[in-house]
């Protein structure tokens, strides 16, 4: 029977230039994380942690950052195993080659690609990136040869048909079946994801950007052997995961696989359309409400048309206790004031044709003849000075909309 932690991905030194001035704070994030994910270990009385890669953003990383890291680690007393990966390649530069590893009794760099007996009847089978791109299966080596729980240690990308088209270290899917394997512990991909039985990507601990939608985990893993049982052995295996059914199988050990969530920065993006400014202030009770403001940082997209108070409340938007927020409204249009705009246009110039053109249009189609401020006679004779009217006149009426709505914007950028 073994008990241990399978992470990833760790990235400690990322830039977070997308965060600004906030950056060196989700840094500091990062680091509590890493000791909220040993103290997991502590708690899970784990005999050791896995660490699939990447624990460095870069190989150019603050020799500050290398000592905090290595301090926590060795705190622990736990046996750590550590593997290079695409980031932090194990080149002349690597951060690894630093003396302070030594140092640390209970820590272990993955320097080669060899079986290494971890416990009387564990066997682990690191696959160390020395470069930051291949082409070559890292894990196509492991063949185990002995009756021991056998773990395989990689970073890289499956390549599950239709699922991924990312080639840098490409992994064969049926690696676990291939090479016979109780576990495969993997790192690169940032979000956790299970493949079949046994191989697993326990994602980032803490998220770094968008689209992570299931990272800030750490995996804990129990296999147990037959042998170990006390009882007939019935074998299944138990999945614990979130989002994603759990799994079982006939197989020669009880394999226990739970994320435990350990991450805090929660990366959230809303798509939003409004139209009114009971919306956005709708919009801004649901904000204060659902998220947590020292935790949460948000991507805001609105979409739609409003009149100019909505957009003046968009300018004094309550969403300033968030840990980062960010507002789009490239696709947030002005409603426009035909008599207003009308006056803005200036003479002598092509403005005028064209908007007559739109008003014109925009009477023509019920959807839109409301906004237009022509007469139906007026639209007629319009009509008439148009080359290839029909085809314009099948111009739906999102398009005549929007095509008003540019130009109100131009107009009333020049006019300003």
């Amino acid at each position: 029977m073994v008990k241990f932690l399978h992470t990833a991905d760790w990235h400690l030194g990322i830039k977070y230039a997308q965060l600004g001035p906030k950056a060196d704070i989700a840094r500091k994030i990062r680091m509590e994380t890493i000791k909220r994910l040993l103290e997991t270990a502590r708690e899970r009385n784990v005999d050791f942690i896995l660490v699939a890669g990447d624990l460095f953003d870069s190989n150019d990383v603050d020799s500050k950052i290398i000592h905090e890291v290595c301090s926590d680690l060795s705190g622990t007393y736990l046996p750590v195993y550590i593997l290079p990966g695409n980031h932090d390649p194990l080149t002349r530069d690597s951060p690894y080659n630093n003396p302070i590893w030594d140092a640390a009794e209970n820590i272990h760099i993955l320097k080669e690609a060899e079986p290494l007996d971890i416990q009387d009847n564990v066997t682990l089978y690191p696959c160390p990136v020395n470069q930051k791109q291949s082409q070559s299966d890292p894990t196509e080596w492991i063949n185990p040869e002995n009756n021991h729980i056998s773990i395989g240690l990689a970073h890289g990308n499956l390549q599950i048909p239709g699922f991924t088209d990312e080639s840098n270290f490409p992994i064969n899917p049926r690696r676990a079946d291939i090479s016979n394997l109780d576990y495969l512990a993997l790192g690169e991909w940032h979000s956790f994801f299970q493949y079949e039985k046994c191989t697993v990507y326990p994602g980032t601990p803490e998220t770094t950007k968008f689209g992570e939608n299931t990272s800030g985990n750490v995996v804990f893993v129990d296999i147990e052997r037959s042998e170990d049982l006390n009882i007939e052995a019935v074998k299944t295996i138990k999945t614990v995961t979130p989002n994603i059914d759990s799994v079982k199988a006939n197989g020669p050990t009880n394999l226990t696989i739970e994320p435990v969530k350990v991450g805090k920065l929660n990366w959230e993006t809303m798509n939003v359309n409004i139209t009114s400014l009971e919306d956005v202030e709708n919009l801004e009770n649901t904000l204060k409400t659902t998220l947590n403001p020292d935790y949460t940082i948000l991507n805001l997209k609105l979409k739609g048309v409003v009149g100019q108070d909505a957009f003046d409340y968009l300018e004094h938007l309550n969403v300033k206790d968030l840990f980062f927020f960010n507002l789009k409204t490239d696709e947030l249009y002005l409603k426009p004031n035909m008599l207003e705009f009308k006056a803005m246009i200036p003479e002598g110039s092509y403005v005028p044709r064209t908007f007559k053109a739109l008003m014109a249009l925009m009477k023509y189609d019920p959807m839109t003849q409301e906004l237009s401020s022509i007469s139906p006679e007026d639209a007629e004779e319009i009509f008439k000075d148009i080359k290839d009217v029909d085809s314009i006149q099948n111009a739906s009426p999102e398009v005549l909309k929007r095509a008003s709505l540019m130009l109100y914007q131009m107009v009333k950028a020049v006019s300003q």
